[in-house]
């Protein structure tokens, strides 16, 4: 037979079975444990994090394949549509689904959906410039506005990834109590395993596709409003800029993996309530029905090159969200803080006088 020792979770001592409580306790801490309890907390511990997450770009079965005589299949209810060769989508006459059938825009660069602009380049201009007024470490151009001409606006790819996941967490929670006798001061602190479950949907989580933004700068203009996607048609890119992607869809996974796990874990942590402290033991998930789709969403972006660093403020062309980092002068950095240290001195230096009759 095996002998297996249970450690106390709390300082890692040795537990003994107490008959008259029917539980294992601790002498070193005085804390007690039920079996149950304690069993459920070994199995996590012995449980490392998973994750099993799968999406599936699914593009090419929503494209209307071609037949022999020229007419075109519904991805969507399988029957014959006829349409022009020139057609960029059309609507199903049987099911009312829309069909992309142009062949010649239909490769894997083709998007499945886009967000047509809303800001306008006026309107986008006026918000840039409003956020720099009265910025005065700016560099010179930025006062004479010539920086302007270098906004412009970009339909930036995105991999958006939809799935129905489940989440099966642990956290450890404590509750800390405090006291004095006069002579010692005493903490007492008790450990809680905090077990969550949940189903949630995640519906277009969008990640960059394009190395030529930071993901830091595309997240930070989030969210866009779904609610506003089209099938995409090339006539949406007439007066802008657009960028194919260069980071395929298996390369994004990894970036909307953290993203889906991190928003599930704050969704369960949400719900624990009551206690000092809490933090993440175990976390495993699972998806079902992941589907990947790529979009161009409107992003207008302002880029300066400034002693070798490169700069960039996003607006997001949908909501006006704007976010970015913008370069300041060093040598209008230091002129301003020595002309708040001169006027510092001239004024300690009059304080002094006031209430010592002298400089000091």
């Amino acid at each position: 037979m095996d002998f297996v020792q249970y450690k106390c979770p709390c300082c890692g001592s040795a537990l003994t079975f107490s008959p008259k409580s029917q539980k294992l306790s601790c002498k070193s801490c005085n804390n007690t444990y039920d079996l149950t309890a304690l069993q459920q907390y070994m199995d996590d511990e012995q449980t490392p994090d998973q994750q099993t997450i799968h999406w599936e770009y699914q593009k090419e079965d929503e494209s209307a394949k071609r037949t022999a005589d020229g007419r075109y299949i519904c991805p969507s209810c399988g029957a014959e549509i006829e349409a022009d060769e020139d057609k960029v989508s059309t609507i199903c006459p049987y099911c009312d689904n829309v069909v992309v059938i142009n062949e010649t825009v239909s490769g894997k660069f083709q998007p499945d959906y886009i967000i047509p602009f809303q800001v306008t380049g006026d309107t986008a201009k006026q918000m840039l410039e409003s956020f720099c007024k009265g910025k005065r470490l700016l560099p010179k151009n930025f006062r004479n506005k010539s920086y302007l001409k270098n906004l412009k606006g970009y339909y930036v790819p995105y991999w958006l990834f939809d799935c129905d996941a489940y989440a099966n967490m642990s956290f450890q929670g404590t509750k800390i109590k405090t006291w004095s006798d006069g002579d010692y001061d005493y903490v007492d602190t008790s450990f809680y395993l905090i077990r969550r479950t949940g189903n949630m949907s995640f519906y277009h989580l969008p990640v960059d596709g394009s190395t030529k933004m930071e993901d830091e700068t595309t997240e930070s203009i989030e969210p866009f409003d779904y609610k506003g996607l089209k099938e995409f048609q090339p006539e949406y890119l007439a007066g802008y800029e657009t960028d194919k992607y260069d980071v395929s869809a298996d390369s994004a996974e990894k970036r909307a993996k953290e993203r889906l796990c991190r928003s599930a874990e704050d969704v369960l942590y949400s719900t624990i309530h009551g206690y000092n402290t809490v933090s993440t033991k175990r976390q495993v998930i699972s998806s079902k029905r992941g589907k990947v789709s790529y979009a161009l969403l409107p992003v207008w972006l302002f880029e300066t090159v400034y002693h070798g660093e490169n700069y960039q403020f996003a607006i997001n062309g949908q909501t006006g969200k704007m976010v970015g980092e913008l370069p300041v002068d060093r040598s209008a950095f230091w002129k301003y803080l020595f002309g708040i240290t001169g006027i510092g001195t001239i004024l300690f230096s009059i304080l002094g006088i006031l209430l010592f009759g002298g400089v000091f």
